[in-house]
């Protein structure tokens, strides 16, 4: 009787070890942050991307983190843009998850209405996403001269005979996965390409009045010291050419004028050029992989070869 009864509360004591390794176990595994940083964010829904669920809001400044902008937020996957209307004054989330390799990731959660208002004329945003005026694939895209960080003025069919793979950016961009994303990707491909002469990573920049040839050598200068085969050009000076080229790529920006990096409003574009100056490919949006790019560079050229 005494065996039995000290083999029950051998296994009782077994039991609640286990159960207690599982409460411990499934505590650590559900306390494990799938972010490394959230803050609270308030603002005016300017104008929703459901195909990209995405949403171009007017937020107020967050104390220690961002001004007062107008920016783009990737929204969770979970939430169904279909309940909310352009005018909102929305409640919200907003994430950082930092990864290994290339910028953070980013995205806006637990979105709740707190009012409605109808948006002023200046908040029309429709004209600054129209691709309406951007070259269509297999068309030529004009030259356009700019300067590179060394105050020496270059044409972009300096490189004609060559690939490009041009993007847009402007140095004051506060977004991790904005304008650090595509030169961080434009790294990655310049560093895959390093000896292949038959392409040159082109990044202009659009702030027309804050990026000097010197203020991006002073941003960029370990960039363009370690890959010879990345350009980085100033539009200070060149606003006509810049339009032109911005225009045509289907690059959509404002607020420049303003002065103000809190106003600056852009889309995010890079396109393929061939050697003959002809648009072959263009990545809109930052969720394009630097890989799939690779494999469309390379199946291009192996068409000019």
């Amino acid at each position: 009787m005494q065996s039995i009864f000290y083999d029950w509360l051998h296994i009782s004591l077994m039991k609640r070890i286990l159960l207690c390794f599982l409460i411990v176990f499934y505590s650590c595994k559900n306390d494990k942050k799938e972010f490394d940083e959230s803050y609270p964010f308030t603002g005016t829904l300017l104008k929703k991307f459901d195909d990209k669920n995405q949403m171009l809001i007017d937020h107020e400044e967050v104390p220690g983190f961002m001004e007062k902008m107008v920016m783009m937020f990737n929204i969770d996957s979970s939430i169904n843009l279909n309940q909310f209307n352009i005018g909102d004054s929305l409640n919200f989330n907003f994430y950082v998850s930092y990864q290994d390799e290339g910028a953070a990731k980013t995205w806006a959660s637990e979105l709740q209405i707190v009012g409605h208002r109808e948006l002023n004329d200046n908040e029309n945003y429709d004209d600054f996403f129209d691709e309406g005026y951007s070259i269509d694939i297999g068309e030529k895209l004009s030259d356009g001269t700019f300067t590179d960080t060394d105050g020496n003025e270059v044409k972009l069919s300096d490189w004609d005979g060559q690939f490009k793979f041009i993007s847009f950016i402007f140095s004051r961009c506060p977004m991790p996965n904005f304008c650090p994303l595509l030169i961080s990707k434009n790294q990655i491909l310049a560093e895959k390409f390093k000896d292949n002469k038959k392409i040159k990573f082109i990044i202009i920049s659009f702030d027309y009045k804050y990026d000097t040839p010197q203020v991006l050598k002073e941003r960029y200068s370990t960039i363009t010291d370690n890959y010879d085969n990345i350009h980085i050009l100033s539009s200070y000076n060149h606003i006509n050419d810049l339009i032109t080229i911005t225009k045509e790529a289907g690059l959509g920006f404002s607020g420049i004028d303003e002065g103000d990096e809190r106003e600056i409003g852009h889309t995010l574009k890079s396109i393929v050029i061939d050697p003959n100056g002809v648009l072959v490919e263009s990545y809109s949006g930052d969720d394009w992989k630097p890989k799939k790019v690779e494999n469309d560079i390379i199946d291009r050229m192996k068409i000019y070869k």
